[in-house]
């Protein structure tokens, strides 16, 4: 039997892979389950409050009236709701059977993987705010993104945006998941590092697209 423990999972991650790698029964799955969707639901409902990517909305509020900007306001919330749930689940689930596909690791125990990626998604997502709201510094040219420093040599916005989802938090998330690929499962080391890196290359590519063409879907939904 193994009790989840993400903190100490991460911490002292040789000893709790070990007890996780021989455990028949895992509990506290679902409890977590419910307070890293609880947290990631706080962390966006906390930047849509503080108005973090309400641009699109900003930018024509002269052409509303006092209710329709509210009303705009208040779907910008339901919306980032769906996303944090969307963003949730992939992160969870997707992500998990992607690596499933190509481990001999249980997929229930590559959740518990994902649930400390998760953590620290959340984490970077935090750092944004101060970042945002006190130095208007946006997540892709964050200090702690190569954004800034591809902004010095291109103006594709594609680019600075593919560069700049790639961060020193996520640096941290590939080094984990290869850590614990490379404890938990038998196969090939070297094929999980490509596996590892594919994923996140495909990551950091769609956050590009989904970044560049936001505000075209936006108004192509309106």
């Amino acid at each position: 039997m193994y009790s989840v423990n993400l903190i100490k999972l991460f911490i002292r991650r040789d000893d709790h892979l070990f007890r996780l790698n021989r455990a028949e029964k895992i509990k506290n799955v679902w409890n977590l389950l419910f307070v890293l969707l609880g947290l990631t639901l706080a962390t966006y409902i906390w930047m849509a409050w503080l108005g973090l990517g309400t641009d699109a909305i900003s930018a024509n509020m002269s052409d509303f009236n006092r209710v329709e900007y509210e009303f705009r306001k208040a779907w910008f919330l339901i919306g980032r709701i769906g996303y944090a749930l969307v963003f949730f689940l992939f992160t969870l689930f997707v992500s998990s059977f992607f690596f499933w596909l190509f481990n001999d690791v249980s997929y229930k125990k590559l959740i518990i993987l994902q649930m400390n990626v998760l953590l620290i998604l959340l984490l970077e997502r935090i750092t944004w705010i101060p970042l945002m709201v006190y130095a208007g510094i946006d997540w892709y040219v964050s200090p702690f993104t190569l954004g800034v420093i591809t902004s010095y040599f291109t103006d594709i916005p594609w680019l600075i945006y593919f560069f700049g989802a790639i961060s020193l938090f996520q640096l941290v998330i590939m080094w984990y998941q290869i850590k614990w690929l490379t404890s938990m499962s038998k196969t090939k080391k070297v094929w999980i590092w490509i596996g590892v890196i594919f994923w996140h290359l495909l990551l950091w590519a769609g956050t590009a697209a989904l970044s560049y063409y936001d505000l075209f879907l936006l108004y192509l939904i309106r």
